[in-house]
């Protein structure tokens, strides 16, 4: 037998072993999700989590931030910090529905990845790949930067995810006067409210793959208040959390901490969904937007 016959036979074997596998990965995900959602529309109705859906997050984010927004009222421009190499990330998605946006990534390769899949690194007016290690020393400035990018005042939408100083980056911000509509941060729910638990500063701290990593709901929740934001959602997995501004959470029921927290479900995400992610549709989508 010829050797492309017998690779061309191994890359198929390979191929439907894995869509087997992930079909069964899916289905047991799907209806672990439907047992939990069924669960909290009986006791919060209202909670932007029962509209969640994933198209490139890593769970049902993507939905989520559109009922957030859609309660709202508007919102175009975005921030998201700790995206590796973009194909799995919670502003993929809004960058195609005409969204302008800034990725900040410390890793250089997955930038390099980036940047070889959309062809460039910045489109003027539209978007932006910074590849900065982030911490209290440059977050203000990074986001004074986008705002200036973009011609704003404000981002309508600012996504953390960092695994460890979150909680100091995101109190650096609000302290440095920078007031975003809706917060997306990622906590620690191995510690449930009214637990108020968050790492030591460390600039040098990188996740261990062990709990010591990022800060309780309870501790983002304090935080927030003080600075006029609500928590108004947490992702079914048990990582996400939603903030948004007090003046503008009219559209949202208020709910108890206690009740909007989701312990870890790690075990869900990430959320399958189907063939693998790319970049390709946001290539074509920035180069056409590039066009006089």
């Amino acid at each position: 037998m010829k050797n492309w016959v017998k690779d061309f036979i191994k890359r198929t074997y390979t191929m439907l072993v894995h869509h087997r596998d992930n079909k069964s990965l899916f289905i047991q995900q799907e209806d672990a999700y439907d047992r939990i959602l069924n669960r909290i529309v009986s006791t919060m109705p209202n909670n932007p989590i029962l509209q969640g859906h994933k198209v490139y997050s890593q769970n049902l984010e993507d939905g989520i931030i559109a009922e957030i927004f859609k309660r709202i009222g508007s919102g175009n421009t975005f921030m998201e910090i700790g995206l590796q190499d973009g194909t799995e990330c919670n502003t993929l998605s809004l960058l195609l529905s005409g969204w302008r946006g800034t990725w900040i990534e410390g890793d250089d390769t997955h930038c390099q990845t980036i940047k070889n899949a959309i062809g460039a690194t910045s489109f003027p007016g539209k978007f932006q790949v910074l590849c900065e290690f982030v911490d209290v020393s440059n977050i203000v400035a990074l986001y004074q930067q986008a705002t200036t990018f973009f011609k704003v005042n404000e981002l309508d939408f600012f996504s953390l995810d960092i695994d460890g100083n979150d909680y100091y980056v995101i109190e650096k911000l609000l302290q440095g006067g920078k007031r975003p509509a809706v917060f997306c941060v990622e906590y620690n729910a191995k510690f449930p409210p009214p637990m108020n638990v968050k790492i030591k500063y460390n600039p040098q701290h990188r996740w261990d793959l062990t709990d010591y990593q990022g800060a309780s709901l309870q501790a983002f929740a304090d935080l927030f208040k003080m600075y006029g934001y609500t928590l108004v959602s947490c992702d079914a997995s048990g990582i996400n959390a939603f903030f948004v501004q007090d003046e503008k959470v009219k559209g949202f029921t208020t709910y108890d901490i206690k009740d909007l927290y989701q312990p870890p479900r790690y075990h869900l995400s990430p959320l399958y969904t189907g063939h693998a992610p790319t970049l390709r549709f946001l290539k074509e989508v920035l180069n056409d937007r590039s066009k006089p």
